[in-house]
């Protein structure tokens, strides 16, 4: 008779809490940009800063961390940069709509026509 593995009490808690096991993806997360400009932070020289605004939405039935990343692109929908944040640290976000800053996220670049947001992991923070 082979024996049952066991799982702790604490193992079993992360596995129940995994976004796989709670059957969430990074889809279950849309988020969109609203805004975006580039201001002049400075008064006796130009120094354009990224101030941007979108909306996060938490569609699975369990609070996660997201990992966001916005591309900066050109004219041509190149990519010029791009930065990746946990924008709310290690806070996980429940479920249904929030407001996200995207300010600073990236330096001003006369290049950047347009940019593009995306999910790239989730987790659950403790």
């Amino acid at each position: 008779m082979s024996a049952v593995p066991q799982l702790s009490f604490f193992a079993l808690v992360s596995v129940l809490s995994s976004p796989a096991a709670a059957g969430c993806s990074p889809d279950d997360f849309p988020v969109t940009l609203t805004r975006f400009e580039w201001v002049n932070a400075c008064t006796d020289r130009p120094c354009p800063v990224l101030k941007a605004e979108g909306e996060i939405e938490n569609r699975c039935d369990l609070a996660l961390g997201a990992r966001v990343k916005l591309k900066a692109l050109d004219a041509a929908g190149e990519t010029v940069v791009v930065s990746q944040l946990w924008p709310f640290g290690s806070r996980n976000i429940p479920p249904g709509r929030h407001v996200i800053s995207f300010d600073q996220w990236i330096g001003h670049d006369p290049a950047i026509a347009s940019f593009a947001v995306e999910i790239t992991e989730l987790r659950f923070w403790r």
